[in-house]
């Protein structure tokens, strides 16, 4: 009986023994942040190093000493940091794609990122720079400049150590999004909008205020209550809302009322999809997941007029990798963009992963530790060999449509 459960287990792991690729590592299944697939790059944090293998060139970097995490990884490019600082590299190149040597990073906010550069010890010195894929340098300014621009009258530090100990890059929010920055004064604390040479896009100030998506911003009054507003500063949706509306995508923004219950309304103001769920994803490309009230928990895909298609299981959307996903009240869910954009949904049951088809079909069987990053049709793989047992996990790039790895990683043995 032995024998045969062992040619039985042996049988159903045949496929992940033909990794065409096998390298160095593992993934991290308790920092899911420490690994990612772009659909070219493999990035993984392995002994304190960031290995990075291009599938095109078929080549791997390595990153001595860094953190995946504090990289911003992102189409190829990368943060990398040396005494304190980093520069913005590409994978593959020798020279820095920007001689500057940046203090603070932020991380991307869409396909842009804001990092900060001390080049002299006073307020002019601090530099913030907007750098956007495939543009590059879009806005550079001195924090001096941001306070002019805001109009802040406060007492200026101008050493150098006073300044990074007040950390005036948290004071702002400086989302640049659909075209505008979003600025706060740290004197009144109210926020503005500004284009890229800090001009006031319009008049009016704000107690809260979001980025702009799809033309639309939701802003909060001082009677702290919330509504949307144009880029004419011109109130389009009402004040209406006690809590912060979410962006609007696919033309819908996920609103919730004072009994915790989500629902959608359109450009107009008008709630299309009745406040009915417990939760509710914003939507991608015309499809959202959202969470019925009740027990068992039971997951619908939504359609845009609130038509609903009920999970193929008793489970849910995998978010378990992505619980620290970015901005996650701003974009959309990756287990939502995976799902739209490549034709998988990815589920968890009892703390194992699997995959369904677009038609919810049945791809790969809920008995995984991960699936995550579904991009170009693979996707990074964790199996269990026994479930719960750590030290005996498979690692891959997993081929979603021929359901075969095309690379494997392996721990170093000692």
């Amino acid at each position: 009986m032995k024998k045969l459960f062992l040619m039985l287990l042996m049988a159903s792991l045949s496929h992940v023994l033909l990794a065409q690729v096998i390298l160095e590592g593992k993934f991290d299944l308790e920092n899911p942040n420490h690994q990612s697939w772009d659909g070219r790059y493999l990035v993984y944090t392995y002994y304190k190093d960031v290995h990075i293998y291009d599938t095109e060139t078929e080549t791997l970097h390595r990153e001595i000493g860094q953190s995946l995490p504090e990289m911003s990884f992102k189409e190829g490019l990368y943060f990398r940091r040396s005494n304190g600082r980093y520069q913005l590299r590409r994978v593959g190149e020798t020279e820095p794609v920007l001689p500057n040597e940046f203090h603070r990073i932020t991380n991307w906010f869409g396909t842009t990122i804001l990092a900060w550069e001390q080049t002299a010890p006073n307020l002019e010195g601090m530099k913030a720079t907007w750098y956007e894929l495939n543009k590059g340098i879009i806005a550079r300014y001195s924090l001096a400049q941001l306070y002019q621009a805001v109009g802040y009258e406060g007492t200026y530090t101008h050493d150098a150590m006073s300044i990074f100990q007040s950390r005036p890059w948290e004071r702002f929010i400086y989302f640049f999004h659909d075209g505008l920055i979003t600025l706060q004064n740290p004197q009144s604390l109210k926020f503005g909008y500004y284009d890229l040479s800090l001009k006031p896009a319009f008049p009016g100030k704000f107690k809260n205020a979001d980025p702009f998506f799809e033309g639309l911003a939701a802003v909060q009054n001082d009677n702290g209550l919330w509504g949307f507003i144009d880029k004419n500063g011109q109130e389009v949706i009402p004040f209406i809302y006690t809590k912060k509306p979410w962006p609007f995508h696919s033309g819908l923004a996920r609103v919730e009322n004072s009994q915790g219950y989500v629902g959608f309304i359109d450009k107009r103001g008008e709630l299309v999809i009745p406040a009915r769920y417990a939760y509710a994803s914003s939507f991608h490309k015309g499809k959202s997941i959202a969470r019925k009230f009740g027990y068992p928990e039971t997951f619908v895909t939504l359609d845009t007029v609130g038509g609903e298609t009920p999970f193929p299981c008793v489970c849910g959307p995998d978010t378990g990798n992505f619980i620290s996903q970015l901005y996650a009240d701003y974009f959309p869910l990756n287990p939502v963009v995976g799902f739209v954009d490549e034709g998988y949904l990815g589920v968890s049951k009892n703390s194992k992963s699997g995959l369904y088809s677009d038609s919810f079909d049945l791809v790969f069987p809920i008995e995984y530790a991960m699936f995550k990053d579904i991009k170009d049709g693979k996707a990074i793989s964790v199996n269990w060999v026994v479930f719960g047992d750590y030290n005996n996990l498979k690692y891959f790039l997993m081929d979603l449509r021929t359901k075969s790895p095309i690379l494997e990683l392996r721990p170093k043995e000692f």
